[in-house]
């Protein structure tokens, strides 16, 4: 482990721990702001990853992304480097949703509240439990069950007052 491993680490379980939180607190103004700071801590785990790991390097977080994808997968790609940039932008535009359109927000479409929600879990189930390891798996396993309880009133009702 090196120097800047433990801030890296530690500001996305934050940020996770955060999501999850702000989901059992939805749809009250603790919930907003939990929410808020998980994505700004999101934000400072990118930072601290490019600073400390990749040099600043996209071609190097790229590579380094296809290994460890190959090392659990055996398939080599860097596409989930993608799919974590898009994390941080649904993330972002969730939030920006939630405090700029609130009535809209709380009342969107099922299908689109199911498709974040799912989108959602999927990344924490892979960032969070498959490509940890165990120590560390427990944590992600806490945090899905978190999720899955503050969304446990509204799997078939998202819009329910009590979302």
């Amino acid at each position: 482990m090196t120097t800047g491993d433990l801030p890296t680490r530690l500001a996305i379980w934050l940020a996770l721990s955060l999501y999850a939180s702000s989901q059992v607190a939805r749809p009250s103004r603790t919930g907003r702001w939990l929410s808020a700071t998980g994505c700004a801590l999101f934000a400072v785990h990118v930072v601290l990853a490019f600073a400390v790991h990749y040099g600043w390097s996209h071609g190097t977080a790229l590579r380094e992304t296809a290994a460890q994808t190959e090392a659990l997968t055996g398939v080599r790609t860097g596409s989930g480097l993608y799919v974590n940039y898009l994390f941080g932008l649904i993330w972002l535009a969730e939030l920006w949703w939630w405090t700029r359109a609130e009535t809209s927000y709380r009342t969107r479409p099922a299908w689109v509240e199911i498709t974040v929600r799912v989108f959602f879990l999927f990344m924490i189930v892979n960032g969070a439990v498959v490509f940890v390891g165990w120590p560390q798996r427990w944590l992600g396993l806490a945090l899905v069950g978190a999720l899955l309880y503050a969304w446990r009133r509204s799997i078939w009702r998202p819009h329910s007052p009590t979302t």
